[in-house]
Parts: C-alpha cells; structure tokens; sequence
C-alpha cells in the first residue's frame, strides 16, 4: 500500500493527484491519501503534499526517521529529502558548476534585529546589487519571501520575527516579471513535462500564493540539457523532481530543485500521470524484490 502525504493544513489532495491515484490502483498498487502529521503506516511513502513541512521542519525530519526506523520506504531518498529541505543546497550545486542564482546566506537563529538589517546590507554592498530578495532557508510557497532595496530596511515581515534556520539573499533578478519561472518535471532523472509560472502583472513571486498562472510550455532544448545535468550532479538518482529556473537569454539559470513535495502539474501534459504512474510502480517493484534500495 501506498500513502500520497496531505498535510494538517491542507487535508484534502488537489484534484490533479486524484487521477494518479486511481492509475497507481489499476497497477495494482492500493493507494491512499492521509497527513503526513497521522504518521500513516503504509510500506510505502509519496510526500507531495506535505505542503507544510517547513513550519515544523524538525518534526518532518522525525517524521521520516521514525519511518524508515519503522522499515518504510520514501519513494525519494529521504537523504536527499533531508538536504532538499535547507536552501543551502543551492550552494553544493553551484560547486558542482550548475549555473545558481548568486544566493548569500544570513546566519541567524533567534529574532531578528538591526544586526540582521545591517549584515544585509552589507550584503548588498559588497555584491553590488541595487536590489535582492530574502527568504528563509527553510520555506515553501513564497512564505516570508520580501525584496529588499541598497539602503533600505527590510521592513515589517521580518522585523522581530524568530527564525532558526538563517536567511537565503539573492539578487533581483528582473526577468522573472516578464519571463516567469520554467519548472521541469523529471522522472527518474529524464524530462517529463514543463510548465511555465508567470506572476501577475506587478509582482514578481512565482508562486501559486501570488496569483501565478500556470500553464504547459516546450522548453528550449538547453533547459532539459540543464535540468538533467543538476540531477546527475546528486549522489542518487530520484524518483521524481522540478528543475525551477529562469530563462535569461541561452541560459538557464536554477531557482530552486525540489526533491520533496513539488506540484508536479501531471494535468498540464496528456501522458504525465500514466508516465510517472509507472515509474512509481516500478520503483515499488524493484523495492520488493531488493534490487533498489537508498534508504537511511
């Protein structure tokens, strides 16, 4: 049996994974949908949306632990699920020379302050950037994300606020307004489908809490080359991923990859929820018989 991970905040599944669940039950494969928080006790584990994991981080990474410890299988390997959750993996893939927005990172464990406010700007001084935007390391959907500008305080949506997990700094980079964000679906490392986020006319955030609007798009040829090269770069193949990246000129330039809970927006291409149905199959399959395993 498998779980397909809801959260607390979010109970019910969107509807475009209710058609993956009914294909992963014609293969056989009983197929349910619970909160990751009832800690569902299923051989099997798909976390897509555990949507809020980032608010209790440490007790997600309980979470798997405890299942693991308890013999069952996370369909990503939980060790790179772990990784995926802290936004520094953007560094280590910058290491590996994949072309990453310039990100910085702002330590801070606590509440934050003017020392904060300054250490910002000095950021933005010493990397030269009129203007950048802070995240939390640690986030999902846009939450807490702001723009900043050189010289300016950063405002009230951090002021005095507690954060454990430090701050993420990166330039703006403008042509997110007018080109989006491209996310490219994989499935076991080999493009599956695309789609394209453009933000509404005046904002910048490409998230669905932003008024995004979503739709299937061909990516150029050099998008899919850079978006299977990232995962090539981890030290297991996953199951699944969303390559996130704008396009700027003949490059494409990484946002983020997500490893954990990404909307894989099967419903956006006619053959992606048949596809990725049979690559779970498969990945469960080959867990049975002992011929793949990247557990721990």
């Amino acid at each position: 049996m498998l779980t397909i991970t809801t959260c607390r905040h979010y109970p019910e599944p969107p509807p475009n994974l209710v058609p993956l669940a009914q294909a992963l039950q014609q293969r056989g494969i009983d197929t349910q949908f619970d909160t990751w928080q009832n800690v569902p006790q299923t051989p099997f584990i798909l976390p897509l949306c555990a949507w809020d994991y980032a608010d209790r981080p440490d007790a997600f990474v309980a979470w798997i632990d405890d299942a693991i410890g308890n013999g069952q299988h996370f369909l990503n390997p939980p060790e790179l699920m772990r990784w995926n959750m802290n936004k520094r993996y953007l560094t280590d893939l910058a290491a590996q020379g994949i072309r990453v927005i310039p990100t910085e990172f702002l330590p801070c464990d606590g509440r934050f302050g003017e020392a904060h406010q300054q250490a910002l700007q000095r950021i933005l001084s010493t990397k030269q950037w009129p203007e950048a935007v802070v995240k939390p390391a640690i986030g999902q959907s846009g939450k807490g994300v702001c723009k900043i500008r050189a010289g300016e305080a950063l405002g009230t949506a951090w002021a005095d606020s507690e954060i454990s997990d430090g701050l993420m700094v990166q330039p703006y980079i403008r042509d997110i307004e007018r080109a989006g964000e491209t996310s490219l679906v994989c499935v076991n490392g080999r493009f599956s489908h695309a789609v394209r986020r453009q933000p509404p006319q005046g904002e910048w955030r490409a998230n669905s809490a932003y008024g995004v609007a979503v739709f299937p798009v061909n990516p150029p040829d050099f998008a899919v080359a850079t978006a299977e090269a990232v995962l090539r770069t981890l030290p297991h193949m996953p199951l699944y991923a969303r390559v996130d990246g704008t396009l700027v000129g003949g490059t494409f330039l990484l946002n983020e990859l997500e490893l954990i809970e990404p909307a894989l927006y099967l419903h956006t291409c006619d053959q992606a929820t048949a596809r990725f149905a049979e690559a779970v199959a498969a990945r469960i399959e080959a867990i049975r018989c002992g011929t793949w395993s990247c557990d721990g």
